[in-house]
């Protein structure tokens, strides 16, 4: 596959969205800021889910309405996202995790939470959980992007390592500056720790349309993010592409279930 196609592809994984929903958002002010979110069932725990880059809480729907059957769930659009309303603080992994903590005080959903987060926002949940790791009770990355996967890849001399200058062009406001800001989470990550005792379950998809050794170094940077945990699991979907959420909704579900249920 050649980089242009590739550049192609990277781009489309950032924008992933689906149409009607069934769970239904609602927007409210939070310091001043209209923010769009969403709430459905009950439980001590309370499953939060968070967005790739290019995409607002949309995407979770079919995921967050099964786990509602026996869990609550929150989940919202970031700042500049669907709903919400931009913000002018600084798009970095750990301004986004301090944000989304002061929403969640804000909603009165409080500790413990089990993190759910796919791509770009599996990483901001992935530092959420390093560096509170006493709020949450698990974490499940759904075939997040590891912090330093840019870096290795290149390093390799591979193709589609990231998105390219002219693509990223086409991108919103917000979506450049999260990516521009990315790059500051690998040292952001480090400082936070390790994952303490939270469970971790890494889901892995397979067919990103890269070449096998892109694919090969995606899936043992997920396997590394694993192996970091005490408890920690990596479950690999073959032949699924990049939003498992949209394509495997039943079994997402499921593991995220088994966190909320777990001792």
């Amino acid at each position: 596959m050649s980089a242009r196609a590739l550049g192609v592809m990277l781009l489309s994984m950032t924008v992933g969205s689906v149409g009607c929903t069934r769970l239904t958002a609602r927007v409210t002010t939070v310091n001043g800021r209209d923010v769009e979110l969403v709430t459905a069932g009950a439980g001590e725990r309370t499953v939060v889910f968070e967005s790739g880059l290019g995409s607002d809480w949309r995407v979770w729907d079919a995921t967050a309405l099964e786990v509602a059957r026996s869990s609550r769930v929150f989940a919202s659009s970031r700042p500049g996202y669907g709903r919400s309303a931009p913000a002018t603080t600084p798009r970095d992994a750990s301004t986004i995790v301090e944000e989304l903590r002061a929403l969640l005080a804000a909603q009165g959903v409080g500790p413990p939470y089990v993190l759910v987060g796919h791509s770009f926002g599996g990483t901001y949940l992935e530092l959420f959980a390093r560096a509170h790791p006493d709020e949450v009770a698990g974490l499940v990355l759904v075939d997040a992007r590891p912090a330093d996967f840019l870096s290795a890849c290149e390093a390799r001399h591979l193709d589609g390592c990231g998105i390219s200058a002219s693509a990223a062009k086409s991108l919103a406001r917000v979506e450049q500056e999260e990516l521009a800001a990315f790059a500051q989470a690998s040292s952001q990550l480090r400082a936070a720790g390790g994952f303490g005792r939270v469970p971790v379950r890494v889901l892995t998809a397979t067919s990103h349309a890269g070449s096998e050794a892109w694919e090969a170094l995606w899936r043992s940077m997920h396997a590394a993010i694993a192996d970091e945990a005490g408890d920690g699991e990596q479950l690999v979907f073959e032949g699924a592409g990049h939003h498992l959420e949209l394509e495997r909704t039943a079994d997402v579900a499921r593991i995220i279930v088994e966190r909320v249920e777990a001792p």
